[in-house]
């Protein structure tokens, strides 16, 4: 499979809470890694498969929930989770700005390591 991503993707690795509207109600899963145009999600159970979805997630106890759509364009199932990439097809400039500042402020070491070598 050729590799399509236009940025790093930053290991996150941390439980999330998930709002799906077309499932009315709250997923518990992770976010095991993200970046500007996307991110890979995993959960316990299968979500409805469509293309096109509509989410909303917060990690931790302080981060509000942020929203966007995405494109769904691969699932794949591992160790027993089913993991989800997720291309965003909308996310206004606030909550793109959100995520920028998280992984300003958590993802720092990786930056350093994958841009500069050190």
């Amino acid at each position: 499979m050729d590799e399509l991503r236009q940025l790093p993707r930053w290991e996150i690795k941390k439980e999330a809470k998930v709002w799906m509207p077309q499932m009315q109600e709250f997923c518990h899963g992770f976010v095991e890694d993200m970046h500007l145009k996307g991110m890979r999600v995993s959960f316990n159970k299968r979500l409805p498969q469509q293309q096109a979805v509509k989410m909303s997630f917060a990690m931790g106890d302080n981060f509000d929930f942020i929203k966007f759509e995405a494109q769904m364009p691969w699932v794949k199932e591992e160790q027993g989770r089913y993991v989800y990439g997720l291309s965003f097809s909308y996310i206004d400039d606030d909550n793109k700005d959100r995520i920028s500042k998280y992984l300003n402020a958590f993802c720092f070491d990786q930056f350093r390591k994958n841009w500069w070598a050190i």
